[in-house]
């Protein structure tokens, strides 16, 4: 959770080391394709850093307004849908595209999320999260059905739909989602 200054430059500079450190104006001037995810993520960490801090002052509270508005703003321009305080630090967002990460409890540091992703409920009128390890890698299209918990070190296939829970060190893939590589590299 990002509280001080300290820890907004360093959640920034994590979740940054995969664009090469570079900032919005830097991937603005070279016409990068990762400058909305750059963007989104910079505004989401800002606005969390505002979230968590509940200063009262009217200086704080325009400051706070203001990264919720372009964060908010980002979310549905660029259909990047995460919540506040679910991501830790080294989020990667790869490409720009879909992605609904708004049911998610926890996602673990350095997970790496392709566009298409959707995390839903496995049955309506459930309120029910998910967590996600660290160094997770999902793969396009994937589709996690609350509830579930993600082990670390986790890949999860292009398409699959995970519907169970997954240990530590394991491949899975499939509908619904198997585990094809476990922690021993055997093949089932």
């Amino acid at each position: 959770m990002i509280k001080t200054k300290e820890d907004l430059n360093s959640y920034l500079k994590e979740d940054l080391k995969h664009f090469d450190n570079l900032n919005l104006v830097s991937l603005w001037f070279r016409g990068s394709e990762s400058l909305p995810i750059v963007a989104f993520i910079t505004f989401l960490r800002h606005y969390e850093y505002h979230f968590n801090n509940n200063r009262k002052s009217p200086i704080s509270l325009i400051k706070k307004e203001f990264w919720r508005f372009l964060y908010r703003h980002a979310q549905l321009k660029y259909s990047l849908y995460v919540g506040v305080n679910v991501a830790d630090a080294g989020l990667n967002l790869v490409h720009p595209g879909f992605r609904h990460l708004m049911k998610v409890g926890k996602i673990g540091k350095n997970c790496t999320i392709l566009p298409m992703v959707l995390i839903g409920k496995k049955k309506p009128n459930t309120d029910s999260k998910i967590s996600i390890g660290d160094n997770c890698y999902i793969s396009t299209g994937a589709t996690l059905l609350t509830p579930l918990n993600i082990g670390d070190n986790v890949i999860i296939g292009a398409g699959a739909v995970v519907t169970k829970d997954i240990p530590d060190n394991c491949t899975v893939a499939g509908i619904p989602a198997k585990i094809i590589v476990n922690k021993d590299n055997s093949i089932d």
